[in-house]
């Protein structure tokens, strides 16, 4: 049983022996106010009500500058929720009049009448109540909407995914019979990530519906599936007699697809698999899945699922030594424009399936890491990160994702390969770290990571670049420190060989002499006397 809410109580009123006498004669306990307020004025009225929930008000009608009329009508306008009791000096008609207008609980006159005011009270504690009961009853029905939509929807992913049997459904016939329409959003003019789930979700139950309703069939669930997919689940309703055969020559789900295709402006991928019962409903998701996987060029069109055959086209790709031949001369817009033109050919002939998507994949990075590593490039690091393994795997849902990934990585890789032949902007990049890391630990393979390079070809052209070994120059990076610090500064040694990357002070004595002709302490005292 849910604990009663106290209520709070504002009384505002410019006489302030008014309102410390109704403080004093009501038993506000009883008609369970547990906390008052009061204003003299319209102003300070506001105040409280900005900062405090007050669900009743006793208000004076006349009262200087701003009557008790205007505050409560700032009340309305402002959507307070509040019971209002007017109290008046006047009996005027026109004063009644007004505060019934304004849906007040009741208008009493002064003086006082406490046990008149004490019932008013109680009839406003009385309409809060109320007001607050279904408030929480229109949130609990909200919430148990909600609810029951997300655990119906986790109902059917389970069932669909093999998790239940299909015995679960004890609330249908053994007879009833059920479709699935399975859709996937992509490639158009705007991409489903441009519609919120939640609002895409409910256009397709409710459009789909309605065009249903006519042919006897009706929208139990719209589950999401795997890969960004959707999966509508459809039943016949008792007593149709319209089969799957019928709606394919009615053409309602073709209807659907075009509508969803004009007003949400996307491109559609749309299987409608064979009609069973809730016992094949995993198994017909199954195959419409692998139906999905082996269709990828069919888009805005409707595929039975009874009347699909796998396309047969050869793995093998003739164009991939041309491919190869054009990367090795760089030759960027030859090697992209033959790429396209392979996959648009392929999607016309509408010979595109996920296992053709995997296979050019698969011979796309290959080409290119190999083709990398030739060059002592580390493809593996400068593909790498999120943003890439998103690529990778979008690249396995269409022609055009898989075009976009493998233009990517080509231009990627050659813009790369151009840059690091300008071998100043490598040294120059290797040299900025070493300038701002120099007090740590400085590992070849840490560099190498850091231009995507193989660490013995860093090596050849920081040396080439530069005229000294990148462990010369770390160390010459650290004694310039040291003299710095030594000469301009008083702190003690020890904490100079910390500071510029030597724990060991022994081993940052024996360094600096070996470089410098001093010791640290000789080089602090001869600074100072020059």
């Amino acid at each position: 049983m849910r604990e009663e809410q106290g209520m709070k109580l504002l009384m505002v009123d410019d006489e302030e022996y008014v309102v410390e006498s109704i403080r004093k004669n009501i038993d506000w306990e009883r008609q369970g106010i547990d906390e008052i307020y009061s204003a003299t004025s319209m102003k300070q009225a506001q105040c409280i009500m900005e900062m405090v929930p007050i669900d009743i008000i006793i208000s004076d009608i006349v009262m200087p500058r701003q009557s008790g009329f205007d505050f409560i009508h700032w009340v309305r306008d402002n959507k307070y929720t509040v019971q209002v009791i007017f109290l008046t000096s006047y009996a005027e008609f026109d004063y009644a009049r007004h505060a019934i207008a304004m849906n007040s609980i009741d208008y009493l006159l002064k003086p006082i009448d406490y046990d008149k005011l004490a019932a008013a009270v109680g009839k406003a504690a009385e309409k809060v109540r109320e007001v607050r009961k279904n408030a929480d009853d229109r949130t609990e029905s909200r919430l148990w909407r909600q609810n029951q939509s997300l655990l119906r929807r986790e109902f059917w992913m389970d069932l669909l995914r093999g998790k239940l049997a299909g015995g679960s459904l004890s609330c249908y016939t053994k007879e009833t019979e059920f479709v699935l329409l399975y859709l996937t959003f992509y490639d158009g003019v705007k991409s489903q990530s441009a519609w919120d789930e939640k609002t895409l979700y409910f256009i397709m139950e409710n459009v789909l519906s309605e065009m249903l309703e006519g042919v006897g069939y009706l929208v139990e669930a719209v589950v999401p599936g795997d890969r960004g997919n959707s999966v509508t689940v459809c039943r016949k309703a008792e007593g149709c007699v319209q089969t799957v055969e019928q709606l394919k020559d009615k053409g309602v789900f073709e209807q659907f697809i075009r509508w969803m295709g004009e007003r949400l402006q996307m491109n559609i991928w749309c299987g409608v698999g064979s009609p069973g019962r809730a016992d094949a409903l995993s198994n017909s998701f199954a195959l419409l899945q692998d139906m999905r996987d082996n269709s990828l060029s069919v888009w805005n069109r409707v595929l039975y699922q009874s009347d699909f055959e796998v396309p047969e086209t050869s793995l093998q790709n003739p164009n991939l030594s041309v491919w190869k031949a054009l990367l090795e001369q760089e030759k960027e817009e030859e090697l992209i424009a033959s790429i396209t033109g392979y996959l648009e050919g392929m999607e016309e002939k509408e010979l595109i399936t996920r296992e053709i998507l995997q296979v050019f994949q698969m011979d796309i990075i290959q080409m290119v890491y190999s083709w990398l590593e030739r060059k002592e490039i580390k493809a593996h690091l400068l593909f790498s990160g999120r943003e890439s393994e998103e690529a990778q795997q979008n690249a396995l849902k269409g022609m055009r994702r898989a075009e976009e990934f493998a233009c990517n990585l080509i231009s990627r890789a050659i813009q790369y390969e151009k840059y690091i032949h300008r071998t100043e902007s490598v040294v120059e990049q290797i040299r900025q770290y070493i300038d701002i890391y120099y007090k740590e630990e400085i590992r070849r393979d840490s560099l190498g990571e850091l231009v995507y390079l193989n660490t013995d070809y860093i090596s050849r052209i920081f040396k080439k670049e530069t005229g000294i070994s990148i462990s010369s120059y770390i160390l010459k990076k650290r004694v310039e420190e040291a003299k710095k610090l030594l000469a301009q500064s008083n702190l003690p040694i020890n904490t100079v060989s910390i500071y510029v990357g030597y724990s060991n002070f022994s081993y940052f004595t024996k360094m600096f002499k070996e470089n410098t002709g001093y010791s640290p302490l000789d080089y602090r005292r001869k600074f100072r006397q020059g």
